[in-house]
């Protein structure tokens, strides 16, 4: 069963790394986080800032996706390529970090969505046995605290409240559920047995972050970062509309996972006013084995869905360039690759990430001595796998492409 659609832009990790203009224009962000999203990067980098800083940041992505499925005998369906109705996503990010007047130590609290997701695919395409429409969202609010040890030592740590709201549609059919080709059939076939499936759930749960940031020398940082993991389970309410009308209304318990990870990187200022830098990150994925989904009552004589993942590990690596133009104005540009901890043989269209590549560009102009503006452009490319193993009911044995374009601004006030 599908329990939704996640956009591509989910890659590796659990969440979203695009805060911040200076994570989008550059990527590699870890050993310098210089402005409100040290909360989330690396909270040890609030010691760059000085005094009490408001930071906004946000970007918007639309996914670009296409593909065709294939039925038991190898054949692509349909004769066109499937494409969302709609997809787009937003990353929202506001915080604000203070020195309380004090020279070492600094205070934050961000309010964030590293997942907010919302998509639609056709309810006319064979794809809709798997999903026809979902809405995502992981938001968190943090407080962090970091404190300079030395002028060339910092650490930071923060914890987190994580609410996590999940609705999704797909349709079910009992003639898709004794052969999976019947996907393919004419509507007139298939239509009279189709019924609407829709699912919601909500959790709460936490999580914690301790970050550190080293100077070993004046033109050369180094950050280190561990985000924990948690488990959490959504709960929430299932109904199955019959094409007569007729409802049956569950509920349900779906255990999921957020992995942990390992985030390393430097900053390095080769030469005046152009600055190298590279991140890696490293989820533990290798613990999401199952996800299990209760019914508190049979629907279509469905009480417990088992669904394999037999997820690998990923990770992720970076690296940018940063060149400051003016005194006020800073140009960024980025390179990345993402590589999925999802097997052929879990593929699903619930989650369609793949190994995937990207490149970045940037601008940040400090106005005045209270406020600078930024903006950035991000552009990923993954390759839909030729999947033709795929264990999951019904299939995702499918071949397409993928990849979103992403855009995003922000805007830092010096208050004090």
């Amino acid at each position: 069963m599908a329990l939704l659609w996640v956009l591509p832009a989910v890659g590796g990790g659990f969440s979203n790394l695009d805060f911040g203009i200076r994570r989008m224009g550059m990527f590699a962000v870890t050993a310098k986080p210089d402005d409100g999203t040290a909360i989330f990067h690396n909270p040890a980098g609030m010691t760059l800032q000085e005094g009490t800083i408001l930071y906004h940041s946000q970007s918007w992505f639309i996914a670009d996706l296409g593909f065709r499925m294939y039925d038991s005998e190898g054949k692509l369906w349909p004769d066109h390529e499937i494409t969302p109705d709609w997809s787009v996503g937003v990353i929202p990010f506001i915080g604000v970090t203070s020195d309380l007047g004090l020279e070492d130590l600094r205070l934050g609290l961000g309010i964030y969505a590293p997942n907010a997701y919302g998509a639609a695919l056709p309810k006319s395409e064979p794809s809709r046995y798997h999903a026809t429409r979902a809405l995502f969202l992981a938001a968190r609010a943090t407080l962090a605290a970091a404190y300079r040890v030395t002028p060339r030592f910092s650490v930071g740590a923060s914890i987190s409240v994580v609410p996590v709201y999940l609705t999704a549609s797909r349709v079910m059919n009992p003639l898709v559920l004794q052969d999976p080709d019947n996907r393919f059939a004419p509507p007139e076939v298939t239509a009279p047995f189709d019924a609407t499936l829709d699912l919601n759930g909500l959790a709460v749960t936490w999580a914690w972050d301790v970050g550190v940031l080293l100077h070993p020398f004046d033109n050369f940082s180094i950050g280190l970062g561990f985000a924990s993991g948690s488990d959490f389970t959504l709960k929430g309410d299932v109904t199955l509309t019959q094409p007569d009308g007729t409802r049956v209304t569950a509920t349900q318990r779906t255990r999921m996972v957020i992995p942990f990870t390992l985030r390393a990187g430097f900053n390095w200022e080769f030469v005046r006013n152009f600055e190298v830098a590279m991140d890696i990150y490293w989820w533990h994925y290798q613990i999401l084995q199952e996800q299990r989904t209760r019914l508190s009552e049979p629907i279509m004589g469905i009480g417990e869905l088992v669904d394999p993942k037999n997820y690998g590990n990923s990770w992720n690596w970076c690296i940018g360039l940063l060149y400051r133009v003016h005194p006020r104005v800073e140009l960024m540009v980025g390179y990345q690759e993402d590589y999925t901890p999802i097997p052929t043989r879990t593929f699903t269209l619930d989650n369609p990430s793949r190994d995937q590549r990207g490149i970045s560009m940037g601008i940040r102009w400090q106005v005045n001595d209270s406020v600078r503006l930024g903006a950035a452009y991000v552009r990923n490319w993954f390759d839909l796998p030729d999947v033709r193993d795929s264990i999951s009911m019904p299939p995702s044995n499918i071949k397409g492409y993928g990849g979103n374009n992403e855009v995003g601004i922000d805007v830092q006030w010096n208050i004090l």
